[in-house]
């Protein structure tokens, strides 16, 4: 059976070729990222690595299932007719079955590791932004090894032999002889089965979308975002049902013979639409949701520290130390000061048990506030407890977001390490609601000096009553900020972060748009016979490639129509979460760029391809005729 399945894999290689492409994209992205998390893990410094990569993880591996799924789905169904008439010779199921799972797994387990060996070496490349990014220490090195590719490979083996069991499951559910004129023409409409897992797929998606109004914060957020997935699934499983619904509303734009011919197309075959329609609205709603949840952030964190500042004058930079402090303190006009440091620390935010080891484990910036109090120049918004309990050493105030990530409530305890420090223990005094613009965690300097932490003050509040203190504050070397520019500035601090995000984000828009590119190249040079037939029956070289460019355009916008769609719930949601109810920030100018995309990739692919066969082989087709 091997060797039939290696002879059957030579026989259909142009078939197995956009399976095999984007199978090692697919490898490429999860290689990529295990490298990143395996780097993390054994350095033991790169706690905000760990934490990048898992969160990358989580997308890029949703993303691939998507698309090497129709992809292999894609490649499969266009062979229908042959595993019909295998079975029409004698072929029972099992047999047919193992033949498809054998040249699924040989185009796995080559394309797989050869892809996964790219991504092992490209990600180095990544150092000098993760660097940049304050992700890791100058002179951090990626720890490479065997385990990404293995790992790459296993995930990728089990998609691609349910997708291609799922694909010949219609086939040879039939009898053979009515799978072979079934081949031909796409069955109409979809099974009960499928119907309820579109439903639910959908329910989960709008219930996703409106999980910020029972849970709040980036946590809430987050899950709305994963409602653009879910809602790309329930379209991709309801396919036929939703295209067909699209075409039949659109009857008014059938005008002119090209047109018409498109249009008829589309909808007898609106399984093989739907597969090379998913990729695209992908691109269009992975896109716009991760820019909505980077500018949602960006924009909280902003409101909160703006409103949490009451201070007339703050005062940044380095050598902030005991004798800076006390000339600042000194000034004329200055009535009050409250310095604050930064301690880079590590939360465990698993069970007290630790299993997960250094995945377990949160990095972030504490904020150290001073002791005697904050004289109102700072709110963090306090929920329960009492700011003033972190006068006492070994407590902890959280946010609410880390309220619901550690459990962790009033009078509990929360593991936690400084850097360079061993573990230790702090009691949750106090919770607050801004986190996005204080941090997670705050502290006292008496709970640091416990623990033998060295902090050194980056930031101090001063609430004067006289307009000459700024240039006293510049007499001292220091320089003074209103609180507008302090939040500009502090909104700026993170664009390398940005810029990072932004890569990565690219790197998995390139890797969905070149599937479904591909995808439609691979539906489209599988129509073959299709076109044959047309010219048979009297459409001329120009009617053929008119109708090619209307069916790109068909596609294009079914994919932004259901890209659209199923992203405005998620952007709703993520800007709810963390903004309440107030206009979604939206980057237009993305969401054009995406646009144009979808709309663009369809033309310059399944054109040139219906171009070069009706052009290119005229002869073949006149012969054909």
């Amino acid at each position: 059976m091997w060797r039939l399945a290696r002879s059957g894999a030579a026989a259909h290689l142009p078939s197995l070729v956009g399976p095999f492409v984007v199978v090692a994209l697919a490898a490429v992205l999860l290689s990529g990222t295990g490298v990143l998390v395996e780097s993390g893990a054994r350095s033991g410094g790169a706690g905000f690595l760990i934490a990048l990569a898992l969160s990358f993880t989580g997308t890029a591996t949703m993303l691939v299932v998507f698309v090497v799924a129709a992809t292999v789905s894609l490649a499969l169904r266009q062979r229908q007719r042959d595993f019909a008439l295998l079975r029409t010779l004698g072929a029972t199921r099992s047999q047919v079955r193992g033949l498809v799972r054998r040249e699924t797994t040989l185009v796995v387990l080559v394309a797989a590791p050869l892809g996964a060996l790219v991504g092992l070496l490209a990600v180095p490349l990544l150092t000098p932004v993760l660097v940049e990014a304050q992700m890791v220490e100058p002179g951090f090195r990626m720890a490479l090894s065997p385990v990404p590719v293995v790992v790459a490979t296993l995930v990728l083996l089990p998609v691609a032999s349910l997708a291609a069991r799922v694909a010949t499951r219609p086939t040879l559910r039939t009898a053979p002889s009515a799978a072979v004129t079934q081949s031909v023409v796409e069955p109409v409409g979809i099974g009960p089965v499928r119907r309820t897992f579109a439903a639910v797929l959908a329910v989960a998606g709008l219930v996703a979308a409106l999980s910020p109004w029972v849970v709040p914060g980036t946590l809430g957020s987050a899950l709305a975002a994963t409602s653009a997935f879910l809602l790309i699934g329930a379209a991709a499983t309801a396919g036929p049902l939703l295209v067909g619904w699209l075409l039949d509303h659109a009857a008014r734009l059938r005008r002119g013979s090209a047109t018409r011919l498109a249009f008829a197309n589309t909808r007898g075959f609106s399984r093989r639409l739907t597969t090379v329609v998913v990729p695209l609205a992908l691109v269009l709603g992975v896109g716009t949701v991760q820019a909505t949840v980077d500018d949602t952030l960006v924009e909280g964190g902003e409101r909160q520290l703006a409103a949490g500042l009451d201070a007339d004058l703050i005062v940044t930079g380095p050598g902030l130390d005991e004798e800076r402090l006390a000339a600042l303190a000194a000034v004329p006009g200055v009535t009050a000061t409250a310095p604050l440091g930064t301690v880079p620390a590590e939360v465990r935010t698993d069970d007290e048990s630790g299993w997960l080891g250094p995945l377990g484990w949160e990095p972030l910036q504490v904020r150290a506030l001073p002791a005697g109090g904050l004289h109102g120049l700072l709110d963090p918004q306090l929920r329960e407890g009492d700011l003033a309990a972190l006068d006492a050493p070994g407590t902890v105030a959280i946010s609410r977001d880390a309220r619901l990530d550690t459990g962790k409530g009033i009078g509990e305890k929360i593991a936690i390490r400084w850097a360079g420090g061993d573990l230790t223990w702090v009691e949750v005094v106090a919770t607050y609601e801004r986190g996005l613009g204080f941090g997670d965690y705050l502290v006292g300097e008496s709970t640091l000096a416990a623990d033998g932490v060295d902090v050194l003050a980056d930031t101090v509040l001063l609430r004067t009553d006289d307009s000459a203190v700024a240039p006293a504050v510049a007499e001292l070397g220091l320089t003074a900020t209103d609180e507008a520019a302090y939040v500009a500035s502090a909104t700026a601090a993170g664009a390398a972060s940005r810029d990072l995000s932004a890569l990565l984000l690219l790197l998995l828009l390139v890797f969905v748009g070149v599937a479904a590119a591909n995808a439609l190249v691979l539906s489209t040079a599988g129509r073959r016979d299709e076109l044959r037939l047309l010219w048979r029956t009297g459409a001329t070289r120009r009617q053929l490639v008119a109708m090619a460019g209307a069916e790109a355009l068909i596609i294009g916008v079914v994919a932004w129509l259901i890209g659209t769609a199923t992203v405005v719930p998620a952007v709703i949601g993520v800007s709810g979460g963390l903004l309440g109810l107030a206009v979604p920030p939206f980057d237009g100018r993305g969401f054009a760029v995406l646009s144009a995309v979808v709309l663009v990739v369809p033309l310059v692919t399944v054109v040139p391809v219906v171009a070069r066969a009706v052009w290119s082989r005229r002869d073949a087709l006149a012969h054909a005729a």
